[in-house]
């Protein structure tokens, strides 16, 4: 097929499950308010851990939201290894990717893609519990060690700093912190309680509507991953188009296509939803099901922005576990998977081949057109502001 039909294609049996997607996650973002996360995320030893990887795995954030809510989470008190667990599980994964991964990968990966990412952010939030926490740094919650500028004043505030009697909740805390370092919100002027992730009050998501939640995954949401989601389904277009089916199978049985993957997946800037279409696209080029897992995986939780901020907030020697890690475990577990594939004899090539039949041609039809409308309508927005 041509490169346009490739790409109507591969666009035709996302639209459907992406808008499913993006209705769960609207409802989730209407009765998960970022007070309840900081809540279950403070603390320290596994148990925060764990909570950090199980609540941020459904989460609708993407590689670029999750950085910003990650740094307050731990500014608000969550420990380095619920931190980097839920920096981990919640760009990998969310119910926009899973329901793309079933409609593009079918439902094995649809179901140890989650599991995987799960199984990847434990084992880097407890590494680094257990081996980083006693590495000071300037953000560390509690301590005021920093430079004289003021560091209570917010990131955009014009005023001087305030005493911590005024402290205000910011834009990701679970409440007014005792500390001085939060008495303000990241955007607030003075006494202003409004937070940069929004126009809306810190605690408005517990108060958040399941309509402003599903508005809020069809604009803001889809805004945020709409670049790279299209560049995820051209590049699978172009695969599909110019790799031969069997290129990559030679390759399958080589130990050093894992590494490569994940080498090749470290300084890519990608959400879930845009790499699952692209894992698709080399899969069917004969990528095995376990280097493609890795790059989902590795694509979403490693580039330069996350580890810059990883630096700045854990220290060096978190963010330096945080790669080693997830190297270790994302290969780890593309291994089993490939073995799992190999041992239960499933077929993903024919499985990819046949998966437009899952839904009508007009229900995709009709998919493309709504997701094209709030595309044009989220920059139609960007324009007039």
């Amino acid at each position: 097929m041509s490169f346009w039909e490739n790409l109507w294609q591969t666009l035709s049996i996302a639209a459907p499950w992406l808008i499913f997607g993006l209705l769960i996650a609207g409802v989730i973002k209407a009765k998960v308010s970022n007070k309840w996360v900081a809540k279950h995320l403070s603390g320290e030893g596994a148990t925060p851990v764990v909570k950090g990887a199980l609540i941020g795995a459904p989460l609708p954030l993407c590689s670029c939201s999750v950085i910003p809510v990650a740094t307050q989470l731990h500014r608000s008190g969550a420990s380095k290894g619920a931190t980097a667990a839920f920096l981990v599980s919640t760009p990998e994964t969310g119910v926009d990717s899973i329901s793309l991964s079933y409609a593009l990968l079918g439902p094995f990966m649809a179901i140890i893609r989650p599991i995987s990412a799960i199984i990847s952010a434990l084992v880097t939030g407890l590494s680094i519990s257990w081996f980083a926490k006693h590495e000071s740094t300037t953000q560390d919650v509690g301590t005021d060690t920093k430079t004289p500028q003021p560091s209570g004043t917010s990131c955009c505030s014009h005023e001087a700093h305030k005493p911590a009697s005024n402290a205000t909740t910011s834009c990701c805390s679970s409440s007014a912190q005792e500390s001085v370092k939060k008495d303000t919100s990241c955007c607030s002027q003075e006494q202003e309680t409004s937070s940069c992730c929004g126009t809306s009050k810190p605690d408005d998501a517990a108060k958040m509507t399941i309509l402003q939640g599903v508005h809020y995954a069809f604009t803001q949401m889809l805004d945020d991953m709409k670049k790279w989601l299209l560049i995820g389904l051209i590049l699978s277009a172009l695969v599909m188009t110019f790799i031969p089916n069997d290129f990559l199978l030679q390759y399958q049985n080589t130990w050093w296509i894992y590494l490569l993957v994940f080498v090749a997946s470290f300084p890519v800037y990608i959400c879930a939803s845009a790499s699952t279409p692209v894992a698709a696209g080399l899969m069917l080029a004969g990528l095995s099901p376990g280097a493609a897992l890795i790059f989902m995986l590795a694509g979403p939780s490693t580039n330069i922005a996350t580890l810059g901020i990883l630096k700045q907030e854990l220290g060096s020697q978190a963010m330096k576990l945080y790669v080693a890690t997830l190297a270790i475990s994302s290969i780890a577990l593309g291994v089993i998977v490939d073995w799992i594939a190999r041992d239960w004899h499933l077929d993903f090539h024919q499985q990819l081949m046949h998966s437009h039949e899952f839904l009508p041609g007009w229900v995709s039809a009709v998919s493309v057109v709504i997701l094209f409308a709030f595309g044009i309508q989220a920059i139609r927005n960007k324009i007039l502001r």
